[in-house]
């Protein structure tokens, strides 16, 4: 049955709520089965759920061209692939995602192409930096000194440090944010870094 032939997809267009409850019932068990078969059973409820919601609030907009059903599942795949997609992207920036042959060159000392382009990338961070705010961030970090010592050493009160500690922190996790993970497991062994 074509769309402008079936009674229930007219009365959808037309915004009537008790056709919208019927499509639900009629449709969302199969769909939640079909989600499944790409997605955690948690995640499908909540894609069949997003894709009822998203289809209600657009349906004066949506001109559906093959079978009512055809276009509910198509619209299903398509919003489980893209969650898909964005878990891949998130588990990407992960320090869980690393290769174990790149770990094993961080343990063994040798710097690998990832760690030499972190240094690159954290050294035109740096250089965004206000000398002063630089410095400190130095001493702080790499020095490992207590902000009283690098207010003794520099002749600043121990506020100014955390000030220029505080502006340098949000240099860097503005112009680094794809890569603290890794930064804090290469340069800090997973101490407070940014």
């Amino acid at each position: 049955m074509t769309n402008l032939n079936n009674p229930l997809y007219s009365k959808l267009k037309a915004g009537n709520k008790n056709a919208f409850q019927e499509l639900f019932e009629e449709y969302y068990t199969s769909m939640y089965f079909y989600a499944c078969k790409f997605v955690d059973d948690d995640l499908a409820r909540d894609l069949v759920h997003d894709v009822f919601m998203i289809f209600w609030q657009n349906k004066e907009n949506i001109t559906i061209k093959s079978s009512l059903s055809a276009y509910l599942f198509r619209m299903v795949r398509n919003k489980c692939l893209k969650e898909i997609e964005r878990q891949k992207v998130r588990d990407d920036y992960s320090t869980e995602s690393l290769n174990l042959d790149e770990l094993a060159y961080y343990n063994d000392g040798i710097k690998s192409i990832i760690e030499l382009e972190l240094e690159e990338k954290l050294k035109k961070a740096m250089d965004k930096m206000p000398d002063g705010c630089r410095k400190v961030f130095v001493m702080s970090r790499f020095s490992g000194l207590k902000n009283k010592e690098i207010a003794e050493q520099l002749g600043i009160s121990v506020k100014a440090v955390e000030k220029q500690i505080t502006k340098s922190l949000k240099i860097l996790r503005l112009e680094l944010k794809e890569y603290i993970p890794l930064l804090v497991y290469i340069y800090f062994n997973g101490r407070d870094f940014l």
